[in-house]
């Protein structure tokens, strides 16, 4: 294998993944994997000896369903959504960095060349706690992430130049397999700019997956009086077959479904319309974030110059058809809503590795045109949610929020705190993610420690400054006013993997035979 190192792009999915590089020619390019196919399905099968990734686990999903795990990316940064088998704990992030792993040793293959280091693609909505674990479930599989970039940026990106960087202000509607963002961007020469996003980070095309599910499942248990959904392996193919249909009336007005439990059997034939119809709320759910958006960006309908399509559920005809009728334009669909985002994370990996280093890596060069490009295109995202604090105001714990959502990142804010006691040396305070000023309605990002300071009366002030890097992550740093010397500062996180269980699962991975 060449020594030469390729900095690649990767899309780590719900329900498919797919890994993307810049070639010799500077053009953002798929890496496919050991089956030839251009994306690989997020599915892990755990086997006694070996773990399985991609095509064949999700085969096996229906003759060993106890033993494969989809949509892990729903349950990243949860802690308690830990899996046991054969007697080994896989974390979220650990089950997603096998994932990684194995897309990495397939492309690792396919270009003769060591990969590591990437960009990861995360959704918009996206908090500190997810993008963490996302980062973390890198490091477990060996790679340095460079950074984390949101998916429909990524995917403005590669369609940006694509069109050689056409003027406007688009609309990127990013419907994936479980997660959904509404992003408004505005390209200007070379400056790409996120003006406002919004989305869940539990609403995707496997919910669309669910409805077809429930309705077959209820037809099954008014004919047979037994529900297939208790039914571990009905179950599992249950989920194979609506998938499936989800995708025929994609193309076609109706799709044939067969439900089979315990020796019964009930068919049902699934039209257009009446899968339409089950899916109305969701898609209303999708398109009540729209005016949300155009509100935080100050725009109007009428000020959106293209709508973009990504991720693979927009595919479904009643998502274009609501767009057109809403935009009274068609829907752009010219770029591949499953490669997109690969694609453009490929080209930001390639820009922040040109602006730090100013190559690629060690004989991998692009042309200078190519590397003028690139290095003069700027990004700038803002934050999906609000920065606060604990504070008590009349004795009731309040969240006094810092950075205010749509913020554009990076960005930095700065409060001083005084000691509450004599020689107090070690102060804490409560960092938050939400909107409201009740924190039970926030997310605990976790505890700000701040330590090392000289003992003084009380009421010594110390700055304290908050930021969201270029990530969206977190960092916090606190200076001690009467010195004017930095002090130490920690997050001692509520949700999530300590450095300690990062470098322990990483230890534990490298022992794991990926078949």
């Amino acid at each position: 294998m060449s020594e030469k190192n390729i900095v690649v792009g990767i899309d780590l999915g719900t329900t498919f993944s797919a890994i993307a590089y810049l070639d010799e020619h500077g053009k953002p390019t798929i890496i496919p994997n050991s089956d030839n196919e251009r994306i690989t399905p997020s599915v892990v099968l755990f086997e006694e000896d070996e773990v399985i990734v991609g095509k064949i686990a999700k085969s096996s999903a229906l003759s060993d369903p106890q033993h494969v795990v989809e949509f892990i990316k729903r349950d990243m940064g949860r802690p308690e959504e830990e899996r046991v088998f054969y007697g080994k704990t896989y974390t979220p992030e650990s089950i997603s960095a096998l994932i990684l792993k194995y897309i990495v040793n397939d492309a690792e293959k396919n270009l003769q060349s060591k990969i590591t280091q990437a960009v990861i693609t995360v959704p918009a909505y996206f908090g500190d706690i997810e993008r963490k674990a996302t980062q973390d479930a890198g490091e477990i599989a060996g790679i340095e992430v460079l950074g984390v970039i949101n998916e429909p940026t990524a995917a403005a990106l590669s369609y940006g130049l694509d069109q050689q960087m056409q003027d406007g202000t688009i609309l990127v509607y990013d419907l994936g397999g479980g997660t959904f963002d509404v992003s408004i961007l505005h390209i200007s020469g070379q400056d790409i700019k996120v003006l406002a996003t919004d989305g869940e980070v539990q609403l995707g095309g496997k919910d669309w997956d669910d409805e077809i599910i429930n309705y077959v499942a209820e037809e099954f248990l008014q004919e047979h009086g037994v529900d297939p959904r208790e039914d571990i392996d009905a179950s599992q193919a249950l989920r194979d077959a609506a998938e499936s249909a989800k995708i025929t009336l994609s193309k076609k007005e109706k799709a044939r479904i067969v439900c089979q439990s315990q020796g019964n059997m009930t068919k049902v034939t699934l039209t257009r319309e009446k899968f339409n119809e089950l899916t109305t709320p969701l898609l209303e759910q999708t398109e009540a974030y729209i005016p949300v958006v155009l509100e935080k960006a100050n725009l109007q309908v009428g000020d959106i110059d293209r709508v973009l399509l990504v991720g693979g559920s927009t595919r479904m005809p009643q998502v274009k058809d609501m767009l057109e009728k809403m935009f009274h334009k068609p829907a752009d669909d010219s770029v591949n809503p499953d490669e997109c985002v690969a694609l453009g994370a490929a080209l930001y990996g390639a820009i922040t590795k040109l602006k730090s280093d100013g190559e690629l890596s060690k004989d991998h060069y692009l042309p200078e045109d190519v590397k003028e490009k690139l290095t003069g295109l700027t990004i700038r995202n803002v934050t999906a949610h609000s920065l606060g604090l604990i504070v008590r105001e009349n004795k009731v714990r309040t969240n006094f929020i810092l950075i205010p959502q749509q913020s554009e990142i990076p960005i930095e804010r700065s409060e001083t705190f005084g000691t509450e006691a004599d020689n107090q040396t070690r102060v804490t305070v409560e960092v938050t993610e939400g909107e409201s000023k009740d924190p039970e309605e926030c997310v605990a990002i976790g505890k700000c420690v701040i330590s090392g300071l000289p003992p003084r009366p009380a009421g010594a002030p110390i700055q304290v400054s908050f930021k969201y890097n270029e990530d969206g992550r977190i960092e916090v740093h606190a200076i001690d006013k009467g010195t004017g010397k930095e002090v130490r500062t920690e997050i001692l996180r509520t949700h999530g993997l300590s450095n300690e269980q990062i470098q322990k699962e990483k230890a534990s991975l490298d022992q794991v035979d990926l078949g």
